[in-house]
């Protein structure tokens, strides 16, 4: 039942108690037994007259119609209720329970006046006969606002012929048949009343099915019964807005459908896009929706994928990386993407290690050591099992070594007066002179250093001035003493003259010999200390 009534509750009845038969106490002696007794014995003659002729003249009169309190008969009600219906003009009414009779005393004329104890049980059957009626009144009200007689016809109608029958039952006073009738009425009602919640989630359930369906005729239908059986269920007023969005929310998804068909999925997700704005909680457009995101996703994925090979096949290492980037955010995870990656690396290595192949190629043959030497390092440290690196750095070492030695030579000859390091010079040109397949710049290295050194293996005549005073020694050469000119043979060559005189500062002096210079050379000490 609704929370919208309360029972009624029977009020409860106390059979009126018998009262106690008097108990008469035995007289101390004969004579004042016989004091009252002749009165005694004179009442309760006059009590027998009256019982016999003047209270059948009291009970019931001749001709008379039903004592005061009986049920009006169903004859006297036909014409203020429809057969069947229930209604309080059948039941009993307040006073019955107060001048009814027990059954017997229907026809208790002949049967002599009913006792109270079956007065009680009479009045009993009668109230409960009246609560459960008032209770399956109750019930039929709160059945017929949710419109029971639409959606429950047949099982109103054994409602209402079980109470019929409970009426007749009453008005023939046969309450305990009447009590009976009743009970099966209010209990088939209560077992309405009760599938009410189970009918009106029903009717929810096939509303939501409709609207799944883009069904809006069984939608409204559902709707409708929904709303009778529970009208002020706040369930309903969010379904009637689902109900107004539908024909629109349905165009949308008509629009989308097409798109996909065209295969143009961005207008597609846009239009079921635009469906699930007009009813968030619509499970087969969201469905729908994260379906066309995938199959648009992978379309972008696919052209992603396509363009970034074709970078990789154009050795456009950074637009394929950029592409299949690109695709690793349209689809997460993508094992495919993963592998494009690690092709692009291979790739992008293989590429790498070619460039510096040619590189070093390119260094070699133009004998430029030191950059070869780079690239073939450049590429052990990407694969240290590269047979071209490999023997590359060590023919490249080994010639970079001589190129910078013949380059020392030629650069510094004036070095060469020192004997050691002439001997080293000469030990490196043979070697320049011993190297396979020497290149154009090595033998025009050998050239000038073959000059360099037969220059600097060549003395030449040098003239040394003082003045007679100052003592002269030239470095690595001799101590030459004291003189005012002296000549020398000296090789090509940079040396250093110190001249010495007591009390007068040294003095030093740095001169080159070259077959151009040819000024003599002065020493003398001329600062006194």
């Amino acid at each position: 039942m609704s929370d919208s009534y309360q029972r009624v509750e029977p009020t409860p009845f106390d059979a009126p108690g018998e009262r106690p038969a008097p108990v008469w106490a035995p007289s101390s002696t004969a004579g004042a037994r016989r004091a009252w007794l002749l009165p005694a014995c004179a009442g309760l003659g006059l009590l027998v007259l009256l019982v016999v002729f003047a209270l059948p003249r009291w009970v019931a009169k001749p001709g008379a119609g039903a004592p005061r309190g009986e049920p009006t008969p169903p004859a006297a009600e036909a014409g203020r209720n429809p057969p069947g219906a229930i209604s309080p003009s059948t039941a009993p009414s307040a006073d019955a329970h107060v001048h009814g009779n027990a059954r017997g005393n229907v026809h208790g004329n002949a049967r002599g006046a009913a006792s109270p104890f079956a007065e009680a049980v009479e009045a009993r059957a009668r109230s409960e006969a009246q609560d459960l009626l008032a209770e399956l009144l109750e019930v039929k009200e709160n059945l017929d606002s949710r419109g029971a007689e639409t959606w429950a016809a047949e099982a109103m109608a054994a409602v209402s012929a079980e109470a019929a029958a409970g009426d007749t039952r009453y008005r023939e006073r046969d309450f305990a048949a009447a009590i009976a009738h009743y009970r099966r009425a209010l209990e088939q009602a209560l077992a309405l009343e009760r599938s009410v919640a189970p009918r009106f989630a029903q009717a929810l359930a096939a509303f939501d099915a409709a609207i799944e369906a883009l069904d809006r005729d069984s939608a409204a239908a559902a709707l409708a019964g929904a709303g009778r059986l529970e009208p002020g269920d706040p369930a309903l007023a969010t379904r009637a807005a689902r109900l107004t969005a539908l024909p629109a929310l349905a165009a949308e998804v008509a629009a989308a459908r097409d798109a996909q068909e065209a295969g143009d999925y961005p207008e597609a997700v846009a239009r079921m896009a635009a469906a699930a704005r007009l009813d968030g909680e619509h499970r087969y457009v969201d469905a729908q929706l994260k379906g066309l995101r995938q199959a648009l996703a992978e379309q972008r994925w696919s052209a992603a994928m396509s363009a970034g090979y074709a970078a990789l096949n154009e050795s456009d290492f950074e637009g394929a990386r950029s592409r299949f980037n690109q695709a690793g955010k349209l689809i997460p995870d993508s094992a495919e993407v993963a592998a494009a990656l690690q092709e692009l690396a291979v790739a992008r290595t293989a590429a790498r290690l070619k460039t510096l192949q040619r590189q070093a190629e390119a260094h070699v043959a133009g004998e430029d050591w030191t950059q070869a030497i780079a690239a073939f390092e450049a590429a052990l440290a990407i694969d240290d099992s590269l047979r071209f690196a490999r023997e590359g750095l060590a023919l490249a070492r080994p010639r970079a070594v001589l190129h910078r030695e013949l380059t020392a030579i030629l650069e510094g000859p004036e070095r060469l007066v020192d004997d050691a390091i002439l001997r080293e010079a000469r030990a490196s040109l043979e070697r320049a002179k011993a190297a396979a397949a020497p290149g154009p710049k090595l033998r025009r290295q050998i050239g000038r250093v073959e000059g360099t050194l037969r220059v600097a293996s060549t003395p030449l005549p040098v003239r040394l001035r003082s003045d007679g005073a100052t003592e002269v020694t030239v470095y690595k050469v001799a101590r030459l003493g004291f003189f005012e000119e002296h000549r020398l043979e000296l090789r090509p060559g940079k040396y250093t003259a110190v001249g010495t005189r007591r009390g007068f500062r040294d003095v030093r002096v740095v001169f080159t010999v070259t077959p151009d210079h040819t000024a003599p050379v002065f020493i003398a000490c001329s600062e006194a200390i």
